[in-house]
């Protein structure tokens, strides 16, 4: 009986003939499908789905048992892509190219029409095979071969993505048709599957917060002494529990365990033979690895080594022998999140199984003629993970290729104005068989966290009588941490109180890493009742935010705790400014004082941490009272990054410290030195280049409007810079702004 397959009418026009669906399961447990897709650009790092990829949709089909005529895959390019030409193929499941086809529609097998995709499927010429003008039969024992017991043939074919950022694209849809005996031709139609078309962050290139996940212990699925710990209710029912034999778990059943040896001759050591022969094997199926979990390992790649199942408790990781069908693995609805966040959502996977290839005469690993996966790689089906946020995927993992290690996966998720919850999926996204055996660990949803950085230093000394300048860089990778408050201790760190109102820092671009802006603490006068104060930052991505303790963001370790000196007599002489740079292989210092009324000391103070400081120089003021400004210079042999500061005394022990400088090889662009601050008739600042080069600087408003603008011709080294006419400009907050050299830099600067 021929198929109904559309036949050739008059003048070349096609004629279609009803096929009858009914139920993709009538044939029940011998026949099976998966739809999936490799982002070919990613490649094996993995990655979001970005405008320009290229993608490989495949879909499976799986005869285990029996015989099957009418077979083939009808799919449709999906709206936002466009088709590559020459990509319609039948793979192996481990990727290879079984069978090319031409884009024609009467030259073989497979073919594109239009928007429409079409493979006939059974090549065995011997039985009924495919031609253009019809299906073909498929038999378990045909190939594609998965140890001649089962035929896995992987239609497919490529598109590049044509959508913008933001735009969803649908993979799902598309059908196979296949028939038993004499029954009616069914059609399984593949489910809708969705991704995002979504910026490739990568991971938090910052520190993270805390783990948001909160089932399964936060992700690490906890420990105990006996290597088999129960089911989970984070595994969907598509997947069966098993403890872990000589045989199980098998297809579409998974493990939690401590140790991924057989239990029926336990061991804790993975350096058995692969295959271990022994009787009964202390490897699963003889070939899978023997491994401990990853939490809190001291090597994160090379994980911890396996439980002893005894005490002490040793920790569980989950273990999937995933198949065909692109099921969920591990889900979880997550709450109490906070809007217009950035969430790093990741997990530490690793292929378990070295020797579990097949190829595509039916040869497993190790036997006579087997064509390996890869160059030196029998290790079968990549494992390939897909992240799901709400029914959408935004992220894969790339084929994770064997190496005996734990490997880190994630990317980076912006929540909503409003969101506060979102449910994630990892989903199996690799075509079964041989292979695709792989263990999942310390699953995280965690905040990607700013950096704070004080000025002068975390640990300030000062004068008492002295005027107090605290700053703080806020950066981060992302530039929604606009919001930021003060905040000050009085009593070591228990209680926090705000000083002054929230506000809003304007984040721009620092030309290598980083979006940052500088905030300012109002400048006070020291006493000595205020040593030992400490004052903090509180960032947050919305104002909200700012109140909200779950999702306000301060360092605990980097806090600014004032040390006040009483210094005696306060000095008449300041250090108007002080910068270092690298010379000819030396460590430069330059200084700058006003008058200079009595003999004075320049202590020269070195430290490698930026915290404490030793004297390694000092020098006599010029003793020249008429001078309306003094110059200084120093100099040593650079032998390392290193702080320094100069420390001003006089004959009666009064003295004063000067900020610190640091000086590094990594110095590779214009940048400020020093912005004296707070400004009146005059703004000075001292900018460090690497060249001689044009800069420009810009004195901003509250208002954004550019009030001041000056052009300036640098050398390389420091350079004094000098806005002279700020006279008439109104008391207040300003920006000032460095830009030059692909650079731009901001500071905050107030005018009295």
């Amino acid at each position: 009986m021929k198929d109904n397959l559309p036949l050739r009418g008059m003048h070349g026009r096609w004629l279609s003939l009803p096929i009858l669906f009914i139920s993709s399961f009538a044939c029940a447990q011998n026949i099976d499908f998966g739809k999936s897709y490799i982002n070919v650009t990613k490649g094996l790092n993995g990655g979001t789905l970005e405008t320009g990829d290229t993608l490989e949709i495949r879909a499976a089909f799986v005869v285990r048992s029996g015989t099957y005529d009418s077979c083939s895959y009808t799919d449709a390019i999906p709206t936002g892509t466009v088709y590559i030409p020459n990509t319609v193929r039948v793979l192996t499941n481990e990727g290879k190219i079984y069978k090319q086809f031409t884009d024609a529609q009467f030259d073989d097998e497979g073919w594109i029409s239009g928007t429409a995709i079409r493979i006939n499927l059974g090549y065995n010429q011997a039985a009924a095979p495919a031609r253009y003008f019809r299906r073909g039969r498929v038999a378990n024992t045909h190939r594609p071969s998965f140890y001649n017991s089962s035929c896995i043939m992987i239609a497919s074919f490529r598109v590049r993505v044509t959508a913008g950022i933001g735009a969803i694209i649908s993979t799902g849809g598309g059908s196979m048709t296949y028939r038993s005996g004499t029954n009616p031709i069914q059609t399984h139609t593949f489910p809708n599957n969705y991704i995002a078309v979504y910026t490739n962050y990568g991971i938090c290139s910052n520190a993270v917060g805390t783990n948001a996940l909160g089932t399964e212990t936060n992700g690490t699925f906890g420990a105990g002494a006996s290597q088999h710990r129960g089911s989970s209710t984070n595994v969907p029912p598509s997947y069966t529990y098993s403890t872990f034999t000589a045989g199980t778990p098998n297809d579409y059943t998974y493990g939690i365990a401590n140790n991924t040896s057989n239990s029926g001759n336990f061991s804790t050591s993975n350096a058995w033979p692969k295959p271990d022969n022994s009787s009964p094997s202390h490897r699963v199926f003889s070939v899978w690895d023997i491994i401990g979990d990853h939490t809190n390992a001291a090597s994160p790649t090379a994980g911890n080594a396996p439980g002893n199942n005894s005490s002490p408790t040793a920790g569980y990781m989950l273990v999937i022998n995933a198949s065909y069908r692109i099921d969920s693995a591990f889900q979880q609805t997550i709450t109490n999140l906070c809007p217009n966040t950035y969430y790093e959502i990741s997990c530490w996977i690793r292929n378990i199984c070295s020797r579990c290839g097949c190829d595509s005469a039916g040869r497993g690993a190790g036997t006579a003629g087997y064509l390996p996966t890869a160059t030196a790689d029998s290790s079968g089906v990549y494992p390939n993970i897909t992240f799901e946020v709400n029914g959408i995927d935004y992220y894969t993992t790339g084929n994770i290729r064997y190496t005996g290690q734990w490997i880190k996966k994630g990317f980076t998720f912006l929540t909503g104005p409003t969101q506060t919850s979102f449910t994630l999926k990892f989903f199996n996204n690799a075509p079964g068989g041989g292979g695709n055996d792989w263990a999942l660990d310390d699953i995280s949803v965690a905040t990607c966290t700013p950096n704070l950085t004080f000025t002068p230093s975390n640990q300030p000394t000062v004068c008492a009588g002295n005027v107090v300048d605290l700053g703080c860089y806020v950066r981060s990778y992302f530039d929604n941490y606009r919001n930021y408050k003060w905040q000050r201790s009085t009593n070591n760190g228990v209680t926090w109180n705000d000083m002054g109102a929230a506000a809003t820092g304007t984040p721009a671009w620092n030309g290598s890493n980083a979006w940052e802006y500088f905030v300012t603490y109002p400048t006070f006068v020291a006493t000595m009742a205020d040593s030992g104060t400490k004052y903090r930052v509180v960032v947050a991505s919305t104002s909200s935010n700012l109140t909200n303790a779950n999702c306000a963001f301060s360092e605990t370790s980097s806090v600014v705790t004032l040390n006040v000196l009483n210094c005696g007599v306060p000095l008449n002489t300041d250090i108007l400014s002080f910068s270092g740079k690298m010379e000819n292989g030396r460590a430069s210092l330059n200084w700058t004082t006003d008058k200079e009324t009595e003999p004075l000391q320049y202590l020269i103070e070195k430290s490698t941490d930026g915290r404490n400081f030793t004297t390694i120089d000092r020098i006599g003021s010029h003793q020249a009272p008429g001078r309306e400004r003094n110059f200084y210079a120093w100099s040593e042999p650079y032998n390392g990054n290193a702080y320094y500061r100069i420390q001003l005394v006089n004959s009666s022990n009064g003295h004063k410290y000067s900020r610190r400088v640091r000086i590094s090889r990594e110095e590779t662009s214009v940048h400020f030195v020093q912005v004296p601050n707070p400004f009146t008739t005059r703004l000075l600042a001292e900018v460090s280049a690497p060249e001689a080069q044009q800069v420009r600087l810009l004195l901003i408003d509250n208002s954004g409007k550019t009030v001041r603008s000056e052009a300036f011709t640098l050398s390389a080294g420091t350079n004094r810079l000098e806005m002279t006419n700020t006279a008439s400009l109104p008391q207040g907050i300003y920006v000032l702004r460095l830009e030059g050299d692909g650079v731009v830099e901001n500071r905050r600067v107030l005018k009295r």
